[in-house]
């Protein structure tokens, strides 16, 4: 099928290959129309210009990324979209196509499937391509005009609940950010996670330009590393001769584990004691915490006596750098944030369908072939591109291609570990390979004639399998043939010489993620190999299959002495054999169905005996949108997750994690437990984490901004997860008292602070109503900036400011956003 798509892009090679150079010679603008233009569809009017200074032929097309629609060109349209599962398309013109003279241009209306929710949903990556030449792409930028219609959003026919218009923001801000509100509390209590006992003792202390920093005990290299960098990086200098003393110890407190500390600040210096070299750095990172919050150097210190330790051992973030690439400092930036605020787990997803992101010495084609994505449609030498790019799989310019190399992941090792920080890696199978099978179909390519041994070492496909399945991101081809040696030869050597990083880097691996999750129904149904080995195995079913592979794999990684990490589904709805066999081999579990009648899930597996790390999707999915407003970057697909969202999550009370469910709907908290089982032992219960896939991300700034403010929640159950609002759940005076005090600790003090660390991160919109003609504003902090418009215009950071209710005449479409530390909201719609 791709083939005779190349050779009808192809058969004539005229005029447009002229016109090949650095610029394409026509630019994009795709034009949002409207919900329902027809039943279950939505319109694009995409105008295609020639920009160059020759008439443009028949001879090219415009390919772009577009998650799977219905794509229909209406009337005589002269140009069509082409489908190249999955997830790429063409424009390319059609028998109506007449050449485009310079400066004109063609304009084509389209209907699209289903309803059109929000700019995550935009095509991207497009480049131009001459005369069917795939290895000679050109780089496009799409033109998207402002989405000024918002009443398609608010509409009575498709009106969104909680679409976050003028009146619901301004609501929800008096409630977060109630007039005339202030941080309660200590320094001590504003801190990220909130310590757990905290006693003033009465004065201040002045931190001075200098102190001492005096280790009392062997092993606290890191935590004194960590204070000598973080001090140094806030104006504080250390020396040997100085008064005041910051000093690290250990102590032995029974029963508070490992990572307990005690801070005492007096007006002799500080002190800082853990049961273990990680409690320690826990205390030095509270004080850092202190520090950068109030300005840094020569600030005065309350004097305190605090004693802490967090409730879940496991507080993580995974992070997907398979569909979509993070460079390598920019992923150390990251971990020093989380570090900072006792993030102890890094999850890195470095493997997916979309790309393979780690060099594998002796498999040099997973980085060659799989980390690098285009416009060739064949995939010969590299992968097709998906989500964004520009067709060249040798540009670094967008997050398409990248990959880290064995000694830059060795490094990185060390330098999480240098934070505290433990980087458990994830290579997902049998599902979500399809980078790994292309790479090795194209290793298969290489050796095939010359040693057929070597290329049939690594083979995880089966040539004749006719399964017909459509995976969750639209692929029908990235499930392994669990019946190949060679895809046991692959785990093997995969793991084994990732493991060998960790030994290199003198640490251990001590959980090794398969991921397990999301094998499409239909997968094997089709493959002779599979129903072969089925009935040589007396196996009647798929699932029996999976379970297989599955045992097999986490049984030699166990083999080795290192922990298994998997999704819920490889851990779910399994025989007691099964459960008995594999559970004892599982370090971590994920559990992300938590919404509606699949919040029992993470339950039933602690009781079944599998360790639970609590991922819920409608807490932690970072990736999810802030809210349903069209301009608001990330998917909807779970609802939305925003700083409030993760704020609400309990660990040991899930049920009562949501407060709204995916449609808006309030949830009845006092019923949400009914018919669900209960959680027999709290143990099973690992930790908390947070996760950022990566289809709507494009840049390091985009993966900021989906992280914070929105992880704090997260890190505040993951240290103390049991609610300050306590147990009953009809108190929302208690509630929301609590939620305030955590909004402003947010606004006033931790943005600032991450602000001075060049960080970026999300600002909500401002709240705006009308009342009795005149217009009032809110905002989600204090001292945000708000700017208005009255005639239907984007405000702009020249508009004018909102400070007192104004007059609003007969204005129609009030438009206003907030400003706040050189970040900017979305814009809050107003109807009259």
């Amino acid at each position: 099928m791709f083939k005779k798509l190349l050779i009808s892009l192809t058969t004539t090679l005229l005029g447009v290959s002229a016109m090949m150079a650095e610029t394409a010679p026509v630019s994009l603008k795709w034009i949002m129309g409207e919900n329902d233009a027809a039943p279950d569809r939505y319109s694009v009017r995409v105008v295609i210009k020639n920009v160059s200074n020759k008439p443009l032929d028949k001879n090219w097309y415009v390919a772009f990324n577009h998650f799977d629609r219905k794509m229909e060109a209406q009337g005589d349209a002269q140009i069509a979209i082409k489908a190249v599962p999955p997830n790429y398309f063409m424009f390319v013109p059609t028998e109506k196509y007449k050449d485009i003279a310079p400066g004109d241009s063609i304009v084509t209306d389209f209907l699209f499937g289903g309803f059109f929710l929000s700019v995550g949903y935009y095509p991207d990556g497009a480049h131009f391509v001459a005369n069917g030449d795939i290895d000679h792409p050109i780089g496009m930028e799409i033109e998207f005009p402002v989405m000024n219609n918002p009443k398609q959003w608010t509409s009575e026919k498709r009106k969104i609940k909680n679409y976050p218009d003028g009146n619901y923001v301004y609501a929800l801000n008096s409630s977060i950010n109630p007039s005339g509100a202030k941080l309660e509390g200590s320094m001590y209590d504003q801190v990220f996670p909130e310590p757990k006992v905290i006693n003033l003792t009465g004065g201040t202390t002045k931190l001075p330009e200098t102190v001492t920093l005096s280790v009392k005990a062997e092993g606290l290299e890191k935590a004194q590393k960590y204070a000598v960098d973080k001090l140094a990086i806030n104006g504080i200098k250390t020396s040997k001769t100085a008064k005041f003393k910051i000093t690290l110890g250990l102590i032995d407190e029974d029963d508070e584990g490992d990572e307990y500390y005690e801070l005492d600040v007096t007006k002799n210096g500080v002190a800082i004691n853990g049961n273990s070299a990680i409690g320690v750095l826990n205390g030095v990172k509270t004080l850092i915490a202190v520090i950068e919050q109030n300005g840094g150097k020569n600030i005065e210190l309350e004097n305190v006596s605090i004693e802490d330790s967090p409730d879940l051992a496991h507080r993580g973030m995974m992070l997907d750098i398979g569909r979509n690439y993070t460079k390598l400092k920019d992923v150390k930036f990251l971990l020093d944030i989380l570090a900072s605020y006792k993030i102890n787990i890094f999850h890195f997803h470095i493997a997916e369908d979309e790309a393979w992101r780690l060099e594998i010495p002796g498999l040099p084609e997973l980085t060659s072939v799989g980390a690098r994505k285009g416009a060739d449609i064949l995939e010969r030498e590299s992968l097709l591109q998906t989500y964004d790019g520009d067709g060249n799989p040798n540009s670094d310019k967008y997050s398409a291609n990248g990959y880290i190399t064995r000694q830059e992941f060795i490094d990185l090792l060390k330098y999480a570990d240098g934070l505290g920080i433990e980087i458990i890696p994830e290579v997902d199978t049998p599902g979500h390979s399809r980078a790994a099978i292309y790479s090795m179909k194209n290793r298969y390519r290489k050796y095939i004639n010359t040693n057929p041994a070597e290329a049939e070492r690594y083979r995880l496909w089966d040539d004749q399998d006719t399964s017909k399945y459509y995976s969750a991101q639209g692929y029908g081809d990235d499930v392994f043939n669990v019946a190949s040696e060679g895809t046991y030869n692959f785990m093997n050597k995969v793991f084994d010489e990732i493991k060998a990083m960790y030994d290199e880097a003198g640490l251990t691996l001590r959980i090794y993620h398969i991921g397990g999750d999301e094998v499409a129904h239909g997968a094997w149904e089709g493959s002779p190999e599979v129903q072969a080995f089925m009935k040589e195995k007396g196996m009647s079913s798929i699932r029996e299959v999976q379970e297989y592979y599955f045992d097999r794999v986490s049984e030699y990684i166990a083999s080795k002495g290192v922990l298994v990490g998997c999704w819920q589904e490889a851990a779910l709805n399994h025989s007691e054999k099964y459960n008995e066999r594999v559970a004892p081999r599982l370090g971590m579990v994920n559990a992300w169905s938590t919404n509606g009648g699949a919040a029992r899930v993470p339950y039933t597996l602690a009781n079944n005996g599998y360790p639970v790390v609590m991922s819920n999707v409608g807490n932690f999915y970072l990736d999810m949108a802030y809210s349903r407003h069209q301009c608001e970057d990330g998917l909807v697909w779970s609802g939305w997750c925003d700083e409030f969202s993760s704020f609400n999550a309990q660990p040991f009370n899930t049920y009562r994690s949501a407060r709204l469910n995916i449609n808006g709907g309030v949830v009845d908290l006092a019923t949400a437990a009914d018919g669900k089982p209960e959680l027999k032992d709290k143990s099973m219960i690992k930790g908390v984490q947070a996760q950022l896939w990566a289809e709507t991300i494009r840049n390091f700034d985009m993966v900021q901004m989906y992280v914070l403010p929105k992880i704090l929640g997260m890190v505040e159950r993951g240290w103390n997860a049991y609610p300050v609002w306590g147990n009953d759940y009809t108190d929302f005076t208690r509630y929301n008292a609590a939620r305030a005090q955590y909004n402003l600790r947010i606004g006033l003090l931790e943005l600032p602070r991450l602000n001075r660390k060049g960080a970026n991160f999300h600002i909500n919109q401002p709240g705006i109503i009308v009342e009795d003609g005149m217009l009032k504003a809110n905002t989600c902090y204090p001292g945000v900036v708000v700017r208005y418009t009255l005639d239907g215009s984007e405000p702009t950071a020249k508009s004018a400011v909102w400070t007192a209710p104004v007059p609003c005449g007969d204005a129609k479409l009030i438009k206003a956003k907030a400003y706040y530390l050189g970040k900017e909201s979305v814009t809050t719609f107003l109807f009259r």
